[in-house]
C-alpha cells in the first residue's frame, strides 16, 4: 500500500475537494466501460486516502452515481445497494467473524448459518420490474431505463420474471470478435444501451445472442459455511472464475439465513449480509520508452505509452493509454519513466502508478499529424486544424461510415489508404471509381467491392438522424438529432437559427450556439450527400403527426411485454409513421398502453388508476386496421 501511495504522489497534494472530483470521475468512467483506474487501485489508494481524512464524508456512505442514459431516470421501488469489498481472505475473514458474532447474539447455532457464492458479473447491474421496465442500478436510489436494451435483442435470461441481475456480454464472443476493437465487454454492454444507433459489431453481437441480462439468481453457486468459506477463499474463487461464461471481477458471498440477514440489514451503501470477494489484479513494473501522441476526430489528442514489452496474467503488454495530456504532465510520464502496470480484469492494460518519474514530461506543442499548433481544453490538449490534418480527416471518414453502419470494406486502414492517396473527403470517395481505387493502392477485386459498397450504400433505407449523426456534428449526438428532426426536416438544418433550436425540449443556449455554427461549418459536405440522393427515411414531423389519417395518429403510446407477430422495436416505428408518439413509461398523458405477454401487474395497475385504455396485442393491430 505504501507503494502505491508512493506511485500515486500527487495523491498527497489534493486537498479533500479534488481528491472527491477525482472519486466521481473514475466512478462515472466505470460505469461508462472505461475505467480509468483499476478497483483494487481505487478501494485502496483513492477510498483508502479519503476514508483516512474523513471516515464521516457522506462520499463513502453511498452508491456511486452513474452516467445518464437510456431513456430517463426511475425511482427503485426500495433501494438496488452496491457490496463490501473483500480482496484478501483476512478480510474476508473479519466479515465473517461479524456474522458470527451477530449469530451469537442472537441465539443462532453457527451450524444453520449458510453460505452461497456466485460470480460478481463485470457488467452493468440492473433491475428487471414486475412491470416489465429494466433499470440500472444508477445511485441505489434512481436509476436509467434501459427497457429498450430488450427491444434492441438483449437476451432476457429471466424470462420477463421480477429480478435483480446484471447486463453482460459472453466472454468468449467478446474474446473472439470484438477483443481487438473494444477495451471491455462492458463497454460494448454500456455501447448498446448509450445508443439510438447501433453500430454493425452490435448488431450481429445481438443476433449472435452474447449480450444478455442475466439474473443472479440463474448463476451457478457454491454452498458451504462460514468455516469452508475461509478455508476454500482462493479454491472458490478459481472454481467459480473458470466456469463463467461472462467476465467476472470477482465472486459475491452472502448468508442465507433469514432472520440474521434481517438484523444485519444494510446500511446506505451496501448489505450487511454480503461481501465482494475480489482479487488484487496481477501488476509489474515498466520502463517507458516513448509516448504516441494520437489525434482523434475532434482533434483532441491522446496519449499512449510505449513501454518495454511485459507479461502479465500471460499477455505480452507493449502499450498503455495514459487517458490524456493532463496525466502526462502530473505523473511526469515519459521516456525513462518507470510505471506499474496491470491488466484490468486480466484484459485491459493500466497505469496504477509511477515508481520513478521521467526528467521531464515532454508534451507536444504541435500536432504531429499535421504541424498545428496545439492548444489546451482542460486535461487535454487539442488541434484546431480541423479542415487539413490527416488524422482527424481519416477519423472522421471512418465514423462517417461506421455510424452509416451499411458500408463494408471502409475501415481505418482502407480510409487512411484514401486519405494517402488524397482522395480525403466524402464527395471525393463517392465520386471515385474502380479505377480510381486501383491508383490508390487496392487490388482490382478489392476495388470493385469498394466501388459496389459505395452505391449499396446509397439504395439501402437509412432513417434521416442517423445519416446526420454520421457527420460528428458537435453537441448533436443521435439521440438529439432525431428529436430535431421531429420539429424540421434534414434539408432545413442548413439555416436554422440558434433561437429555432432552443425551442425545441432538451436544447439549451451553449449547445445550440455550437450546432449551429458546427451546422454552418459542415453544411456544405451535408448538402453535396444529400444530393447523391441516399434513400433516406424521414423522422415524421410531430407537426405533421396531427394531419395523419390513423386511428392512432397524436396518441401517446406505451408498448410493453413480450410481441408476438413482431418486435416492440418495429412496432413503435411503425406507431411513429402513423403519427403516434411513443413513450417509455406510463403517465397522465397516455392514451393507449398496448400489452404483450407477461406484463408487470403494477404497469397495469397504474394504466388503470390513470384511466389509460389498455389493448391487447391483437386488439391493437384490430384498431389499425379499423
Amino acid at each position: 500500500m505504501k507503494k502505491n501511495l508512493k506511485m500515486n504522489k500527487q495523491l498527497q497534494d489534493w486537498n479533500t475537494a479534488e481528491l472527491i472530483a477525482f472519486l466521481k470521475k473514475a466512478a462515472m468512467a466505470y460505469r461508462d466501460g472505461n475505467p480509468l483506474v483499476d478497483d483494487d487501485i481505487y478501494d485502496h489508494v483513492y477510498l483508502a486516502e479519503l476514508q483516512k481524512r474523513d471516515p464521516e464524508h457522506p462520499f463513502l456512505h453511498q452508491v456511486e452515481a452513474e452516467p445518464d442514459f437510456g431513456d430517463g431516470r426511475l425511482k427503485h421501488p426500495e433501494p438496488m445497494l452496491s457490496t463490501e469489498k473483500s480482496y484478501s481472505v483476512e478480510e474476508t475473514q473479519k466479515w465473517v467473524n461479524r456474522m458470527r458474532s451477530e449469530a451469537i447474539k442472537q441465539n443462532i447455532e453457527q451450524f444453520s448459518i449458510e453460505v452461497i457464492v456466485t460470480a460478481k458479473l463485470d457488467g452493468l447491474a440492473a433491475m428487471l420490474r414486475d412491470d416489465g421496465i429494466l433499470v440500472t442500478r444508477g445511485d441505489g436510489a434512481y436509476g436509467n431505463n434501459i427497457t429498450s436494451a430488450l427491444d434492441k435483442g438483449v437476451v432476457d435470461l429471466g424470462k420477463g420474471v421480477s429480478s435483480v441481475g446484471e447486463l453482460v456480454m459472453v466472454q468468449k464472443y467478446f474474446d473472439q470478435h470484438l477483443k481487438e476493437l473494444y477495451s471491455h465487454p462492458r463497454s460494448v454492454c454500456v455501447g448498446v444501451v448509450n445508443s439510438d444507433e447501433i453500430n454493425k459489431d452490435f448488431i450481429k453481437a445481438l443476433k449472435d445472442k452474447a449480450i444478455r441480462y442475466v439474473p443472479y439468481t440463474t448463476l451457478d453457486r457454491w454452498t458451504g459455511s462460514l468455516s469452508d468459506l475461509i478455508e476454500k477463499h482462493d479454491e472458490i474463487q478459481k472454481q467459480i472464475r473458470d466456469t463463467s461464461e461472462y467476465p467476472i471481477d470477482g465472486v459475491v458471498a452472502e448468508i442465507t439465513h433469514e432472520k440474521l440477514k434481517s438484523v444485519l440489514g444494510y446500511t446506505s451503501h451496501h448489505n450487511r449480509w454480503q461481501i465482494a470477494i475480489k482479487q488484487r489484479a496481477a501488476s509489474k513494473e515498466a520502463v517507458v520508452q516513448s509516448i504516441i501522441w494520437q489525434t482523434g476526430r475532434t482533434g483532441r489528442i491522446t496519449p499512449v505509452l510505449k513501454i518495454e514489452p511485459i507479461e502479465i496474467s500471460g499477455a505480452i503488454i507493449s502499450r498503455i493509454t495514459a487517458h490524456h495530456a493532463g496525466n502526462v504532465r502530473d505523473l511526469k510520464l515519459g521516456e525513462g519513466a518507470i510505471i506499474n502496470a496491470e491488466r484490468s480484469g486480466e484484459v485491459i492494460p493500466k497505469i496504477v502508478g509511477v515508481v520513478k518519474p521521467a526528467n521531464k514530461a515532454n508534451i507536444p506543442t504541435m500536432c504531429e499529424s499535421c504541424g498545428q499548433d496545439l492548444v489546451w481544453e482542460g486535461d487535454f490538449i487539442a488541434c484546431t486544424n480541423h479542415i487539413s490534418c490527416p488524422s482527424q480527416i481519416i477519423n472522421t471518414l471512418e465514423h462517417f461510415f461506421r455510424t452509416h453502419g451499411q458500408v463494408d470494406g471502409f475501415g481505418p486502414k482502407s480510409v487512411e489508404k484514401l486519405v494517402n492517396a488524397k482522395i480525403d473527403t466524402l464527395e471525393k470517395i463517392y465520386s471515385s471509381s474502380e479505377n480510381d481505387f486501383k491508383k490508390a493502392g487496392f487490388g482490382g477485386g478489392q476495388s470493385k467491392n469498394l466501388r459496389g459498397e459505395l452505391d449499396r450504400s446509397q439504395l439501402v433505407l437509412i432513417e434521416d438522424w442517423r445519416f446526420l449523426a454520421a457527420f460528428g456534428v458537435s453537441k448533436l449526438g443521435k439521440g438529439d438529432g432525431r428529436r430535431l428532426l421531429q420539429y424540421m426536416r434534414l434539408e432545413y438544418l442548413g439555416n436554422v437559427t440558434k433561437e429555432e433550436i432552443i425551442a425545441v425540449d432538451g436544447f439549451a443556449q451553449i449547445s445550440a450556439n455550437i450546432i449551429v455554427a458546427e451546422l454552418s461549418k459542415l453544411w456544405p459536405t451535408i448538402e453535396r450527400m444529400i444530393k447523391l440522393g441516399f434513400n433516406l427515411e424521414q423522422t415524421p414531423l410531430i407537426a405533421e403527426t396531427k394531419s395523419i389519417e390513423s386511428v392512432i395518429a397524436g396518441k401517446k403510446i406505451v408498448f410493453t411485454g413480450k410481441m408476438l407477430q413482431g418486435s416492440r422495436d418495429q412496432m413503435k416505428k411503425d406507431a411513429m409513421q402513423l403519427g403516434a408518439q411513443v413513450q417509455s413509461a406510463v403517465s397522465a398523458k397516455t392514451d393507449l398502453l398496448v400489452c404483450g405477454e407477461n406484463v408487470g401487474a403494477s404497469k397495469k395497475s397504474k394504466a388503470e388508476k390513470l384511466s389509460v385504455k389498455m389493448l391487447s396485442e391483437n386488439e391493437y393491430f384490430e384498431l389499425l386496421r379499423e
